[in-house]
C-alpha cells in the first residue's frame, strides 16, 4: 500500500508540469495555484489533485481518502480505509468502479514513503521518489461527495496501486501506479469511460525511473511534518 507522501514542488513547478507543458485536448484553468510544501502527507490531509471537471484541466484541493457516494458520512467512509484503490479490484468494487469510469485523476507528489520489514516488527522507513524529476504522478480516483443530511460538501481521492516492479520489491510487495507523460492524457480523458480502455495505464512503472534512500523513523508520526523528515539516514 501507499500510505504516506511527500510534496516538495513550488507552484511553479506545478504549473509548468501540468497546465503549461504539453497541449491537451481540454481548456486549461490557469487561476494561481498556491502550493505549499507538505513533508509528511497523510490520509485525511489535502492534497493538489490534476483533474478534469466540467470540461476544463484543472489543479483542485481534495481530500486523500476516498468518499464514495454510499457512504453516510466522511467517518463512516473513513472505517474502510479507502486511501488506495488495488488495480486488481477497482473495477469491480462498487466504492471504486463508478471513479474508474468517470473520475479519474493525477495525484502530483516529489515522492512516497515505504516501509520495509525486518525480523520480528521492525520497519524501516524509506523515501522513493522518480530520478531527475520534481513530481510524480499517480494515478487516483476521485469523487464529489454531498451530505443527505447537511450542506457538507467533500472531494475526495485514493491513488490507484499494483504490484511491485523489482526495484520496490526490495522494499514492499505494492507500489503506487506511477504515469508516464505519454500516458497521462488517456488515464485523465473522461471519455475513456470503459475499464477495459484504462486497464493498460494501471502498471508498475520500470524500475529504472526509480531512486530511494532510507530516512529516520521520525516520518512514522504524523506529527513530523518538517524538512528533517527527509534527511537521508546516516550509516
Amino acid at each position: 500500500m501507499c500510505g504516506r507522501a511527500y510534496s516538495t514542488f513550488s507552484d511553479e513547478e506545478l504549473y509548468f508540469r501540468y497546465l503549461n507543458r504539453k497541449i491537451w485536448p481540454w481548456p486549461v484553468e490557469t487561476k494561481a495555484l498556491e502550493i505549499r510544501p507538505n513533508y509528511n502527507m497523510c490520509p485525511t490531509q489535502t492534497a493538489p489533485v490534476v483533474c478534469v471537471s466540467e470540461g476544463r484541466l484543472c489543479v483542485l484541493p481534495m481530500r486523500w481518502g476516498l468518499v464514495p457516494g454510499w457512504a453516510k458520512s466522511v467517518k463512516d467512509a473513513d472505517k474502510y480505509s479507502m486511501i488506495n484503490a488495488r488495480s486488481e479490484e477497482i473495477a469491480e468494487k462498487r466504492s471504486y468502479k463508478a471513479a474508474l469510469q468517470k473520475r479519474r485523476c493525477i495525484v502530483p507528489v516529489s515522492g512516497f514513503f515505504e516501509w520495509k520489514r525486518e525480523a520480528g516488527a521492525n520497519k524501516r522507513p524509506f523515501a522513493v521518489s522518480l530520478k531527475g524529476e520534481p513530481i510524480m504522478g499517480i494515478a487516483g480516483i476521485y469523487e464529489h461527495w454531498v451530505s443527505k443530511e447537511s450542506e457538507e460538501v467533500v472531494d475526495s481521492f485514493a491513488l490507484v496501486t499494483t504490484a511491485a516492479n523489482s526495484f520496490m520489491k526490495e522494499i514492499h510487495d505494492r507500489m503506487p501506479v506511477i504515469l508516464g507523460e505519454e500516458d497521462e492524457e488517456g488515464w485523465l480523458d473522461p471519455a475513456n469511460s470503459d475499464p477495459a480502455s484504462v486497464v493498460k495505464f494501471m502498471k508498475s512503472c520500470p524500475s529504472e525511473w526509480l531512486d530511494s534512500y532510507e530516512v529516520s523513523k521520525a516520518v512514522n508520526s504524523p506529527r513530523n511534518n518538517s524538512p528533517q523528515v527527509l534527511l537521508k539516514l546516516s550509516a
